[in-house]
């Protein structure tokens, strides 16, 4: 085992069973993008990192290194653990599938700056803003959908210069009805101009925009199947997040 010890900060995305007392979490680091953290004793609750290590905890870490990508852990120490979203089934929903969408696209032993900025502040305008979570989302797939470098164009024109009202999945641009492909979506003026405002403004003022819960439910029924088509697939958490919507709104 090397004898290499790094210091970061990261988000636990995902913990799992390791073993009879270990857990084996994923951290999203800014430094070292997705790796594994094996940690010794972890499933005692007289674990000394315990208040730290748990999924959704934005935490100060202390690893060794044991492999390319894999660490053990030495301590932690946290800084955020979005408690507001752990208590809530509905948030929580929301926050496993960001981190689980996190996790597909980025890869371990590169820098994650701008994905962990992304997930951070995503989650944190969930805490200040839950009665916005479909809002929040689509802001949150748009924006991950740039930084995986599949950005979608939205245009109020098709390529031919009529007046777009599809949305073309594979070719991930808006087109019109004369030249839209198999694979497209109806899309209303209204949610070209959402979706446009989503990826032209910065962050934060995207995450606070200004739209309704229907129009973003609406785009997202676009934005789903463009990630899917995209990515190859997309979490089972986000099954789980649709699955509880529904039990909720019954």
């Amino acid at each position: 085992m090397s004898s290499e010890t790094v210091k970061i900060k990261g988000i636990v995305i995902r913990s799992n069973q390791s073993g009879e007392n270990d857990r084996m979490l994923t951290l999203l680091s800014n430094e070292l993008g997705r790796i594994s953290v094996i940690c010794k004793g972890a499933r005692s609750l007289k674990h000394k990192s315990q208040g730290a290590i748990s999924p959704l905890c934005y935490s100060d870490f202390v690893l060794k290194h044991v492999k390319e990508n894999l660490y053990s852990l030495t301590s932690a120490e946290l800084i955020e653990g979005f408690c507001t979203i752990s208590e809530d089934i509905e948030l929580l929903s929301y926050g496993a599938y960001f981190m689980s969408l996190c996790e597909m696209g980025v890869q371990g032993g590169m820098e994650a700056d701008e994905e962990v900025r992304l997930l951070l502040n995503t989650l944190y305008v969930l805490t200040k803003r839950s009665e916005s979570a479909p809002l929040v989302k689509v802001v949150f797939e748009l924006k991950l959908a740039e930084l995986f470098g599949i950005m979608p164009e939205f245009s109020p024109k098709c390529p031919c210069g009529e007046k777009a009202s599809h949305f073309s999945i594979s070719d991930s641009e808006t087109r019109c009805a004369l030249h839209k492909e198999e694979k497209s979506i109806y899309i209303s003026p209204r949610l070209i101009t959402l979706a446009q405002a989503i990826l032209e403004f910065s962050l934060k003022d995207a995450l606070f925009i200004s739209a309704s819960n229907e129009d973003a439910i609406n785009l997202d029924l676009i934005i789903e199947p463009f990630l899917r088509f995209h990515l190859g697939n997309l979490p089972k958490s986000l099954d789980f997040l649709h699955n509880t919507l529904k039990n909720l709104n019954k």
